[in-house]
């Protein structure tokens, strides 16, 4: 046998094979530990994107969509926090600006919900469920011409979409409503 070779049957050999069986193994224990820990953060929509906004506290996105996971389990106080948030990082949001409109209408706020459903309209004119939004608004403000002129620009921009179909029959009553003032 030449110098520095080890024989597959030396005590050497072996040794080493243990070894690196061992760190091996070690090695797949820690990984698992780790990776099953991390799964814990995706248990539920509210903690992997709770734990994006620590990760990342300057980004409206993650507080936005933290936010949407709050409202829809109807923690409406922590969705705020979290909608506003976002709209203080990326005030040009216009699904941050809807998102915390949409809450504002909720707890009466219909002044500053009015205000952020136009900037997201006017950031975002073929936002369909902002500008619906802003239709119902004016409608149940009572103002008539404005929410007639958002629904109808709602079946303009998109014929297709949800928000059309539910806009069709709005404009059908408003412009009902129209022939009867008049």
């Amino acid at each position: 046998m030449r110098a520095g070779l080890v024989s597959s049957n030396s005590p050497s050999y072996i040794t080493m094979l243990r070894v690196r069986l061992l760190i091996s193994v070690l090695l797949l224990a820690v990984l698992s530990a780790a990776s099953w820990k991390r799964n814990t953060v995706y248990a539920d929509a509210v903690t992997l994107w709770r734990d994006a906004a620590l990760k990342s506290p300057n980004k409206a996105r993650t507080h936005n969509n933290l936010g949407l996971m709050l409202k829809e389990r109807g923690r409406l106080p922590e969705a705020m926090q979290e909608f506003e948030r976002a709209v203080e990082l990326q005030p040009v949001n216009a699904f941050a600006l809807n998102n915390l409109a949409t809450l504002y209408c909720g707890i009466g706020r219909r002044e500053e919900c009015a205000a952020l459903l136009r900037k997201a309209v006017s950031l975002k004119p073929d936002y369909l469920e902002a500008r619906y939004n802003l239709a119902m608004y004016y409608y149940e403000k009572g103002l008539f011409s404005e929410s007639l002129r958002e629904y109808e620009a709602i079946v303009q921009i998109d014929p297709s979409s949800k928000e059309a179909a539910f806009a069709r029959p709005m404009i059908a009553d408003l412009q009902n409503q129209k022939v009867k003032r008049q």
